[in-house]
């Protein structure tokens, strides 16, 4: 005997998977995004010979500066730059994992449990974050992200 279970029926009628996909793309872009963007800024300044006496000043007071932690010395410089690619890793990872588990379990989203409150909740810390500390791409990401995993809510059927 099998046991069917009916599908989740949404408060508005639309499928909330789709803008919860856009939301998890979001962070993919996010992720990706940043790392294309170091990786040009990197190979610019290797390739630029003139930095700014700004630039000079700020990559020689990186470089110069470490600290031990846990008994592991590390430059300030590599820490930063390590840290930034970790999370970008991270971003795209988490957007990755979200779209395949709603691809084989659309309910996790359709009936708004943690699953899909998670993600909403990140994305609108991370962009009050960005909002305050980085440039407009990032905010513009997050932006979308967070409204599309409100939408994706919205749309889901509470449980």
């Amino acid at each position: 005997m099998t046991t069917a279970i009916p599908a989740a029926r949404t408060s508005a009628g639309a499928d909330p998977v789709r803008p919860f996909k856009v939301g998890a793309c979001g962070f993919v872009v996010l992720g990706v995004g940043h790392l294309a963007l170091s990786a040009a800024a990197a190979s610019a300044a290797a390739a630029s010979a003139a930095p700014t006496p700004e630039q000079r000043s700020a990559d020689t007071a990186m470089r110069e500066s470490t600290f031990t932690l846990l008994g592991l010395e590390r430059i300030t410089f590599d820490v930063t730059h390590g840290m930034s690619i970790a999370m970008a890793l991270f971003a795209v990872a988490r957007g990755l994992l979200m779209l395949a588990a709603v691809r084989h379990a659309p309910d996790l989203v359709r009936l708004r449990t943690a699953f899909g409150w998670a993600p909403l909740v990140a994305s609108l810390v991370i962009l009050g974050t960005a909002v305050i500390l980085l440039p407009a791409p990032p905010i513009i990401v997050l932006a979308v992200t967070s409204c599309a995993f409100a939408l994706s809510l919205r749309r889901g059927a509470a449980v």
